[in-house]
């Protein structure tokens, strides 16, 4: 179905709105009612259909009462990607902040009440007449939109509740099952002395050069509240968690791009490096409304994630005060989750191994690529290893991207037998050989972004490196918190490459040796 009108009316170099594009669920149809305070508060529900979302905005809000008939009003389709939309929309069409009120799966129902498929279900909304079953949190059971006719606009629709087991018989009032601590209501709050304008705005202050503790930063039209900033994550080195937010915050225009639009597996240490720490992968309900998330299903779990997805300063210090350290951004976007913009091979040393071990099978690696003509580019892990990127260009699959960093291990191996190996269980591995891992290249996983900050002694952080500077004698502790604004500034463009033009991987597999 055709997004133009949805493109027309919106600026996407001002609008957080998605641009987006046609695409389906990779199971169940999706749905979607959005509580948006623009001009006035309205509902918007959204059912997805041929890849996009059917969109009609509801004044009153769905009602779970069968006598309720609330009026809904069709508006442009919206893409996919629209569905996991929240934040603020600035100045121009729609102006207003846009929380999610509830979402789920949904299914066309035929008369009976049985369930039909997607073309039944297209047949029946070209009627006028669609009768559909709703799993979400809010809204359950069977629904059905019907069109008014003789309507001068032909718009005007009304969502009805089929009587069920879910039905109600007492008023029901969308508002009063909004949670108080939403974000509009907590806009609405700290604006109540009647501006209810289109475009609601924070009041602006002036940021510190360094956060104070349990000051709030300020950054552009977003307020971040912060928290325990003196805490001594690093107690060696005396680093504090307001260090670590301040760090982030002056390499945020280098790193956000390797962020940008990508779902984050949040490993979080509240109590700094002596703490364990955990990995959080939901976002849950309390996230700020700035912060944009990104529903995706996790096969370890079998349940849908909400991720939280950095594309802004705002929400890079949100995570930081929850206490991540590292960033851990998907290989690829939320635009084409399927296909990667790198490939990645973690060099991955054993308990008996030291660092001229890791950078001889790295230049093994560079020696490779030199014969296959592939421009690849490398990082300290900011830990024990490194990590080397070849680009792909969302041009592939993850499995073709895993077939291919496979084969590139397994000559690698060939190479040096006696010091690398391709056996992942430490059981079996032997202490003095360094792992060569290429499972990473899976829809999901994570590795910390270059620039990033790891949990270990001296708050080292993640470097790209010229393969000029891959040599014996350096270290990851090279490179740390306190030197490394310096360091990134000195080369910035060094890992853009990285998100560039994919190579050619049939070209290359041509060029490759059989063995080594």
């Amino acid at each position: 179905m055709s997004l133009s009108r949805y493109k027309q009316k919106r600026d996407f170099t001002s609008t957080p709105e998605p641009e987006g594009r046609s695409r389906k669920s990779a199971s169940r149809l999706s749905f979607v009612v959005q509580r948006h305070k623009a001009t006035h508060l309205h509902y918007d529900f959204r059912l997805e259909m041929d890849g996009v979302l059917k969109s009609w905005a509801i004044p009153k809000g769905p009602s779970m009462n069968p006598g309720d008939k609330r009026l809904a009003l069709m508006v442009e389709d919206h893409p996919y990607d629209y569905k996991d939309f929240k934040g603020i929309i600035p100045e121009g069409y729609g102006a207003g902040i846009v929380e999610i009120w509830d979402k789920g799966t949904y299914c066309g129902e035929d008369e009976k009440g049985n369930a039909v498929d997607e073309k039944a279900t297209r047949a029946a909304l070209k009627a006028g007449n669609l009768k559909f079953s709703l799993n979400g949190k809010k809204l359950k059971g069977s629904f059905a939109l019907v069109k008014l006719k003789n309507n001068s606009k032909g718009n005007s629709w009304l969502l009805i509740k089929h009587r069920d087991k879910y039905a109600v018989d007492t008023a029901y009032d969308s508002e009063k099952i909004t949670a108080e601590n939403s974000p509009i209501n907590k806009w609405l709050k700290e604006n109540s002395n009647g501006n209810t304008s289109a475009n609601p705005k924070r009041k602006q202050l002036t940021a510190k050069k360094k956060i104070a503790d349990d000051d709030p930063l300020v950054i552009g039209k977003e307020t971040v509240q912060l928290s325990n900033l003196s805490k001594i994550y690093w107690p060696d080195k005396k680093i504090t968690k307001g260090m670590l937010i301040d760090y982030y915050q002056e390499i945020a225009a280098y790193i956000l791009p390797f962020l940008k639009d990508r779902p984050q597996s949040l490993k979080r240490n509240p109590n700094g490096i002596l703490d364990k720490g955990f990995f959080q992968k939901n976002a849950g309900d309390n996230v700020p409304f700035f912060v944009q998330t990104f529903q995706a299903h996790a096969t370890s779990t079998n349940k849908d994630v909400d991720y939280i997805v950095c594309n802004n300063k705002a929400t890079l210090a949100y995570i930081n005060n929850l206490g991540c350290i590292e960033i851990n951004p998907w290989h690829s976007t939320t635009k084409k989750p399927d296909h990667p913009d790198y490939l990645l091979i973690d060099i991955d040393p054993s308990a008996k191994n030291n660092y001229d071990d890791v950078v001889e099978v790295a230049l093994a690696f560079k020696k490779l690529l030199d014969i296959a003509r592939i421009t690849g580019y490398c990082k300290t892990s900011g830990a024990s290893g490194m990590h080397i990127y070849l680009p792909m260009g969302k041009k592939y699959h993850y499995a073709e991207v895993k077939e291919f960093a496979h084969l590139l291990c397994i000559l690698v191996n060939q190479q040096l037998p006696g010091l690398t190996t391709l056996e992942r269980r430490l059981a079996k591995r032997n202490k003095k050989q360094i792992y060569l891992d290429y499972l990473q290249n899976s829809n999901g996983q994570t590795i910390c972004s270059v620039y990033s900050v790891r949990p270990v002694n001296n708050a080292c952080v993640s470097m790209p490196l010229q393969w000029e500077q891959v040599k014996k004698g350096i270290r990851p502790s090279d490179f740390t918190i306190k030197n490394a604004v310096t360091i990134i500034r000195q080369n910035p463009d060094l890992f853009k490459g990285v998100l560039g033009k994919g190579i050619n991987i049939k070209k290359a597999v041509s060029l490759l040796p059989q063995s080594i």
